[in-house]
């Protein structure tokens, strides 16, 4: 059941709304209805709802303006807008705030029910989309040797696919397909660029579950996504890119570099030459000789990874990536995570996780508000902040100023 919040300076409205929404729309709990923003963002912070009717035009605080103070509290509600035919200027405002579920007055029940389903929608799409993924290295790894050509012959390379857990078989024929996405105007995304990926990822899974999915990072403006599905399914690349921007709020671009059939043509369509795009972006993580690869002697991958604890310690309040780490003692990304692991005993992300918290419980000892902190310790979103330093240290970081700051 989805609990649901009316904003409304009308009585009536918000009495009609409620009425409706609790006899004929079951899946829909109403918790608080609100007659101005101020008191429904003072009700949100003491007890959350996934979905919101907003007015736009009500006394003390506008609609518009409680969206841009939820904003920065979470991103997981969302939002549906009422607005009269004479608003457009408020409803061009209000998709700069992220919305994309509009009604107009006089309400439609009818359109009613159908934005409440597709907020629906967008909040399951949410809930899933900042789950983290699993992450195999030794599989990326693999999956960038073949497209770099690596494996000359089929016999090594399915001795090799034999070993890392893929979920179909080496020679099983199917749907591959190898695509690229490219981001652009991402002002609006605050979570970091892996935070981003893996955002992506979950939706496409989300959309199409039966697939296997493994992402090869490339750049910070561009993501490659190696896909491949046993079951005989299709894949609509229009209707999934645009789904993915809608739903994160950034424009992309979806571009299918190649289809394949199984594993064994993937790598003959690379040694042949015939990925010349592809080859160019993975060559770096095998061809290059100040890279970082399998064979070097534990002193050497010891000394690249104390280089990056440095690099990470240095450069924390960054949106700092897998990769740009990696790149900086000349490591590709999927060999550096596996390394890194080896050499500190933890992944590299919940390093950085560790850095940032210890530095945060410095800076709490300071008059700087807990905004501020977060932004200093990498930090945009002060939302992804609590959470972290919730699970790092067991309290709220203000709830750590309050108590544990004056036991010390």
């Amino acid at each position: 059941m989805y609990q649901l919040m009316i904003v409304d300076d009308e009585t009536m409205s918000r009495e009609m709304l409620q009425k409706y929404i609790e006899t004929r729309l079951p899946a829909y709990q109403v918790t608080h209805t609100c007659s101005n923003g101020l008191e429904a963002l003072e009700a949100f912070r003491q007890s959350p709802v996934d979905i919101l009717l907003i007015d736009i035009r009500m006394p003390v605080m506008d609609g518009l303006e409680l969206l841009e103070q939820l904003n920065r509290l979470t991103s997981n509600y969302v939002p549906v807008i009422i607005s009269s035919y004479g608003e457009f200027e408020y409803a061009k405002a209000a998709m700069r705030l992220g919305v994309t579920h509009y009604l107009l007055k006089p309400l439609d029940f009818k359109e009613l029910t159908l934005a409440l389903q597709a907020a629906s929608q967008t909040l399951s799409f949410k809930r899933i989309a900042y789950c983290p993924p699993v992450q195999n290295d030794d599989q990326e790894l693999y999956l960038t040797g073949i497209l770099a050509g690596k494996y000359t012959d089929a016999g090594s390379a399915a001795a090799r696919f034999s070993c890392l857990d893929f979920p179909f078989a080496y020679d099983k024929s199917g749907n591959g397909f190898y695509i690229r996405i490219e981001f652009f105007d991402t002002e609006m995304w605050i979570y970091g660029h892996d935070a981003l990926l893996t955002a992506i990822s979950n939706l496409i899974r989300l959309q199409y579950p039966s697939l296997f999915l493994l992402p090869l990072p490339d750049s910070k403006e561009q993501c490659d996504y190696f896909i491949f599905d046993d079951t005989g399914g299709s894949m609509d690349f229009e209707s999934l890119g645009g789904q993915i921007s809608q739903i994160l709020k950034i424009s992309l671009s979806l571009r299918l570099l190649l289809r394949f059939s199984s594993m064994e043509q993937l790598r003959l369509a690379a040694f042949d030459g015939q990925l010349s795009e592809l080859r160019a972006a993975a060559t770096g993580e095998f061809y290059n000789p100040e890279c970082a690869g399998p064979g070097e002697d534990n002193d050497v991958i010891r000394a690249r990874i104390e280089n990056a604890v440095l690099f990470m310690k240095e450069n924390y309040a960054l949106d700092l990536t897998r990769d740009m780490v990696a790149e900086s003692v000349y490591m590709s990304g999927a060999y550096f995570s596996r390394c890194f692991k080896q050499v500190t005993g933890i992944t590299y992300k919940d390093y950085l996780i560790e850095i940032r918290m210890q530095k945060a419980v410095e800076f709490l000892k300071t008059n700087q508000k807990i905004s501020e902190i977060a932004l200093k310790v990498g930090y945009p979103n002060p939302n992804r902040f609590n959470i972290n330093f919730r699970h790092y240290t067991s309290y709220t970081p203000s709830e750590y100023r309050t108590y544990v700051l004056k036991m010390i």
